[in-house]
């Protein structure tokens, strides 16, 4: 991970070769990371290969300042950044996730992680920078862009529990100096190691993925504009949606009752994503403009047996984005920009569809339907946004923006819960002005500091999982506002950054009454998340780095309306946001006679923290300990064993309580060891 500017990295033993400076794409003007007037983390490529990261929900082992889990399944994941939390509101991660200028639909945020350069995390609100809603950051995944040099790559590995990962990228001229293409396929089988003496299986709660790209640039060399398409499909099957009882999650013994039927002894979650963009830009003067236009579609179902009951549902979502962007060109040699000001101007409209259907059925003593439901849910947004920063001096600078969203959302659904019907039908809309400002001194040119005041915001909406006549009524927008004060240090050995925050969030969206699967999203009351966040790296020798993340973190509940689900909850902790983060890390470059050893060591500690608003069901702090060592015998083959979770620590993932039946939870894979080679030319 760069903190503030690439490290050096070790060639062989006794040379150094320095890397320029980490541009961050996410900035929309290809500012350094040094440059930013917030805070930003990035990974490149050889980080994510070396924490064996494959998809978007294992980022945090290259972000410490970065909380993931998934609640139920990888279709729900759960972010938390700076206590801004998903923790509860399933359909809306709290980070915003982009695919090379694309946003993505929340059920597909957790995704195959394929060809990608380097993937960017913007700390706070980016309202005024991105065209999709982006209230507590975003995550900016940078996929390769194929050109005139020639590439390949291909990884093959087994881990543990038959476990196994392929994947192959390719990329190059089709014609040389014009037309260029890339092709990326995955394919990965990581089992769980939940049981079950009543399933007959003890690889519970894995997840198996299949996934493929395929890119073409046309762009003329020396010419002023080059076009884009795109197009890929993101297939995941699993069995995660398997509990333990609460207190007993460390057995890794899933509770189910041994009285379901054989017919209901099944887990099973499917999601298939299709992606499709298209994008153009144009240079002139010091301008660019950038156009994309981007479609896709999700199918999802799922089944399980919870106690007595067995739950289905599908879902089939369809988003189109269209954005328009105009900004500065960065300056082509990485430094201060040249003019004295830098802006960025975008038009954004989206459109997003989804149906559902759900069943909830009791199947002892004999099969009864309790709910059977068909629901329909339209949004639809345009947002005006700008950013500009005017350079007051060679070393001082301020930035100002202003976003405008209209934001328009709809529901129908119908259905029976216990033998009474129940319907209804709304529409709203509403419009939203968000602001940013921010200042930033180079007090020396290794130094700098900043201050950033954001306002972000969740629209407006409709349960997108209605039970009861209730949904109709809906949920108000949730705003929100950031500020922020930070400081950067980067030099030859030693690259830092550190800030400290404050987050109140106004009206959040989260479950408010009734029980588990039969809940109403509203607006519950206000949060306060205040902390403190830092990242460094020191290069100890020209083959040694150590490294140190993490944050401390309070987030509590500063308003609370009572409600079944909570009462007297006002000062509570806010759930799935952990009171502090921390992760040491070595990594060795050793030239052994003419091989490369790379060995590293990683291990975090994630703080106490509750998965509920009345902070009933707490999980305690814990460390997890990852190790590998990379050997390169020769400039284009690695191999690379490594160990995740060294420990066989374990840690609950997920919980919730399920009324009378009891609390229950998801775990963590316990430790898994594995070998990876990777051919690289």
């Amino acid at each position: 991970m760069a903190t503030a500017q690439a490290q050096d990295v070790a060639t062989d033993a006794g040379d150094v070769q320095s890397l320029a400076p980490v541009v961050v794409s996410a900035s929309k003007r290809g500012e350094t990371l040094d440059q930013l007037n917030g805070a930003a983390s990035v990974a490149d490529r050889l980080a994510l290969d070396d924490a064996q990261v494959s998809s978007t929900l294992e980022l945090d082992r290259v972000f410490p300042e970065l909380y993931m889990s998934h609640s139920a399944t990888f279709l729900f994941p759960i972010i938390t950044l700076r206590g801004v939390t998903s923790a509860q509101d399933f359909y809306n991660p709290a980070l915003t996730v982009y695919v090379d200028g694309v946003p993505q639909l929340p059920t597909f945020a957790a995704q195959s992680l394929l060809g990608v350069e380097q993937v960017e995390l913007l700390k706070g609100p980016q309202g005024t920078l991105y065209g999709k809603s982006a209230q507590g950051g975003v995550l900016n995944i940078v996929s390769h862009k194929p050109d005139n040099t020639p590439q390949f790559a291909a990884r093959a590995g087994v881990s543990s529990r038959d476990g196994y990962q392929v994947q192959a990228e390719g990329s190059g001229p089709l014609v040389e100096d014009l037309l260029y293409g890339s092709v990326s396929l995955l394919g990965n089988d990581v089992n769980g190691d939940i049981r079950s003496d009543v399933i007959g299986s003890d690889k519970l709660g894995g997840v198996r993925s299949r996934a493929g790209n395929v890119k073409l640039r046309l762009a003329p060399t020396g010419s002023p504009w080059e076009l884009g398409l795109s197009g890929g499909r993101d297939c995941a099957t699993g069995d995660q949606e398997v509990y333990t009882l609460f207190d007993d999650y460390k057995s890794r013994r899933a509770y189910v009752s041994p009285n379901l039927p054989e017919a209901y002894r099944d887990y099973r979650q499917k999601r298939c994503a299709n992606s499709f963009a298209a994008n153009g830009q144009y240079d002139f003067d010091q301008w660019r403009v950038n156009v994309i236009a981007s479609s896709q579609r999700v199918h999802t179902s799922r089944h399980w047996p919870i106690d007595i009951y067995f739950p289905q549902f599908s879902e089939h979502w369809k988003q189109n984005t269209q954005e328009v962007r105009l900004s500065t060109r960065a300056n082509e040699t990485g430094g201060a920009s040249p003019r004295a000001w830098d802006a960025v101007f975008g038009l954004y409209r989206q459109e997003v569809d989804m149906s559902r259907g759900y069943q909830f059925d009791m199947v002892v003593p004999s099969l009864y339907r309790v709910v059977d439901s068909a629901s329909t849910n339209r949004t639809e947004s345009l947002a005006a946004y700008g950013d500009v920063t005017w350079h007051l001096t060679s070393k001082a600078d301020i930035t100002t923006g202003l976003r405008f969203t209209r934001d328009e959302a709809r529901t129908r659904f119908d259905g029976e819960q216990m033998g009474n019907g129940f319907q209804g039908q709304a529409s709203s809309s509403q419009n939203t002005w968000l602001g940013h400002v921010a200042a930033g001194y180079q007090f020396a040119p290794q130094w700098r500091g900043y201050i950033n005041v954001a306002q972000g915001y969740k629209p407006l909406g409709y349960n997108l999982a209605p039970s009861s006549v209730d949904d109709a009524k809906g949920y108000g927008r949730e705003r929100s506002i950031s500020y922020e004060a930070g400081v950067r240090y980067s030099a030859d050995t030693l690259r830092a950054s550190m800030a400290v925050y404050r987050v109140d969030s106004k009206d959040v969206q989260l479950y408010g009454d009734g029980d588990v699967g039969n809940q109403t999203l509203r607006n519950v009351g206000d949060t306060r998340s205040v902390g403190v966040e830092f990242n460094t790296e020191w290069d100890i020798t020209r083959q040694w780095t150590l490294s140190a993340g993490g944050f401390v973190n309070d987030a509590t509940f500063r308003r609370f309306e009572d409600s079944s689900a909570c009462t007297g909850c006002k000062h509570n902790d806010v759930p799935m946001a952990p009171r502090y983060g921390l992760t040491l890390a070595a990594k060795g470059n050793v030239r052994v006679g003419d091989t490369v050893l790379r060995p590293q060591l990683s291990v975090r500690r994630t703080g106490a923290h509750y998965f509920d608003s009345a902070n009933t069901l707490r999980q305690n702090a814990y460390t997890v300990v990852d190790a590998g060592l990379a050997w390169s015998p020769t400039s284009n083959l690695e191999l690379m064993l490594y160990a995740q979770n060294l420990t066989d620590k374990a840690y609950r993932t997920y919980g919730f309580s399920y009324g009378a039946t009891g609390n229950f939870a998801q775990v963590a894979p316990g430790r898994t060891v594995g070998l990876t080679a990777t051919y690289m030319y």
